[in-house]
């Protein structure tokens, strides 16, 4: 959701330093123990302890986007809502950041030392705190940065958005409830796209979450696949309330569409689950669609704000065939430019119809990825933006149509050879990927049916290669060998296996912990 707050918020991006070193999603929040401008204590983690989730926005008084959003008013409406006065489920801080300014810039007065945008005290509801060592514990590299943090201390950061909609980004938080309950949280199915082209493989995975005050023990989980059991996982250890184990199923082949189950079926010896709700997750793949010519025609018509768009084209190793759109968002949108966006180097204007020619270099699956730097999408609030794609002999039936998403939408096709995309499931490879976490480098062994060309990749959560090893021409039967994986950050990977004629496939996924 964007907020419309005229001319002033063209001119904002200048204000914003776009620098790696945010607070990674899902840390644990660094504790703080402080007193507010009006001498009250405030205890982080007593809070949390409390069962309460918090938002936290550290900002500066002299920056004009910070001072748009205080007017905006979303914090103190989410807080006369959710706050003591409200439901009570939530509580709000609002943190001058910058270490040159004084109290009187937090007053707008006249001997504030540096700027101040306006009175950010007045009409403030929630708690201010001048600290600029919680900006630097949270690693603050613009102003404002708005984070939710959940009861078990996991912090994830969100956008300037409605009071509203940061309560539907806090609903992904878990909340303890009763004696025994256990949730499934930071579901994975092992695949990021929403369609099945050709033999995908899927390793689920998950945090099997403790959310009761009694001491979680065991657990049992089934996963199915088309209402056919795939695996059963009998979990036993010692979770305290908000205690975390990772969950993770073995991977399994799938070429049709689907849909896939996950459930936790009882916990503590049966002693009944007291809040059932988040015990399933369940995930919906469809068939993708399929193009007959390896020329695929792409019409996209921009909204609003063209300069928010971008896109790529990625065959299915992940590697970048063909890209548009502004590179300055490139593949990180959905906040990334949270206040304003540049007009990069291959920026679209506002609702213009773009048309393009996609030469696929073979018969196979590929992915259509495109971005937009707000998180709101193409369509329909502000424009009514779409992407179309067409095969090449009949450029009036779109075969596959998008638009209306948020900061990412991704879809796979096929393209050429009906039979070579049935000769990709068929010929379906299975691959051991370890160790799971990995650190330096990985091991993978498979029987290949016969000799061949093949490449490997590592894959990050954005679906780019990151590692990739040449060609390599493999032997018929059993096959070992070792990827490095020098320079990785901690993470979440995908491994991929390609042939060159055949096209088999393999995805795994992995863990990079150092």
């Amino acid at each position: 959701m964007k907020y419309k707050l005229g001319a002033l918020l063209i001119s904002l991006v200048t204000f914003l330093q776009l620098v790696q070193g945010q607070l990674p999603a899902g840390t644990t929040a660094p504790d703080f123990n402080v007193v507010d401008i009006n001498g009250q204590s405030h205890h982080l983690y007593d809070v949390l302890a409390d069962n309460k989730l918090v938002v936290l926005e550290i900002s500066a008084t002299w920056c004009p986007p910070c001072w748009s959003y205080h007017q905006s008013q979303a914090l103190q409406e989410f807080y006369v809502a959710h706050g003591p006065m409200g439901d009570d489920q939530a509580r709000v801080y609002w943190v001058e950041g910058d270490p040159d300014t004084n109290l009187d810039c937090l007053y707008g007065q006249a001997g504030c030392n540096d700027h101040s945008a306006g009175n950010f005290v007045e009409g403030t509801p929630y708690p201010i705190i001048n600290s600029d060592a919680i900006a630097s514990a949270y690693q603050i590299s613009y102003f404002p940065t708005i984070f939710v943090i959940c009861p078990n201390k996991r912090t994830y950061e969100i956008d300037p958005i409605s009071a509203e909609d940061i309560w539907g980004k806090a609903q992904a938080c878990p909340v303890a409830f009763g004696s025994n309950n256990a949730g499934i949280f930071v579901h994975d199915p092992g695949y990021n796209l929403p369609e099945i082209c050709g033999a995908v493989s899927l390793q689920p995975s998950f945090l099997l979450t403790n959310l009761g005050t009694q001491p979680l023990t065991d657990a049992s989980i089934f996963l199915q696949w088309n209402n056919v059991e795939v695996q059963t996982i009998h979990w036993q250890g010692l979770l305290p309330t908000y205690g975390e184990s990772v969950i993770a199923f073995n991977s399994f082949p799938v070429t049709t569409e689907g849909v896939l189950n996950t459930v936790i079926t009882s916990i503590n010896a049966n002693a009944g689950d007291e809040d059932f709700t988040n015990n399933y997750k369940n995930n919906d793949f469809a068939k993708a669609q399929h193009f007959d010519q390896t020329s695929v025609v792409l019409k996209i018509r921009t909204d609003d704000y063209g300069k928010e768009t971008y896109w790529e084209l990625r065959d299915e190793a992940g590697n970048v065939l063909e890209y548009g759109g502004n590179e300055l968002v490139g593949p990180n949108g959905g906040g990334a430019f949270p206040l304003g966006v540049a007009s990069g180097m291959g920026a679209y204007s506002n609702n213009t119809l773009i048309k393009d020619t996609l030469d696929l270099p073979a018969d196979g699956c590929y992915a259509i990825h495109f971005v937009d730097a707000y998180g709101d999408g193409m369509c329909c609030n502000y424009g009514n933006g779409y992407f179309k794609l067409y095969n090449i002999d009949d450029p009036v039936t779109p075969i596959l149509v998008s638009g209306q998403f948020e900061a990412y939408d991704r879809h796979a096709f096929s393209a050429g050879s009906i039979s070579s995309v049935v000769e990709t499931e068929a010929q379906f490879v299975d691959i051991q990927v370890f160790p799971n976490p990995a650190s330096d480098m990985i091991g993978v062994e498979f029987d290949s049916p016969h000799q061949d060309v093949w490449r490997f990749y590592v894959l990050n959560i954005l679906g780019q290669a990151v590692v990739s090893s040449g060609q390599q021409v493999l032997e018929e039967g059993h096959n070992a060998i070792l990827l490095p994986l020098e320079g990785l950050a901690d993470g979440l990977y995908f491994f991929v296996a390609t042939t060159g004629g055949s096209k088999r496939r393999s995805l795994q996924k992995f863990l990079v912990h150092h």
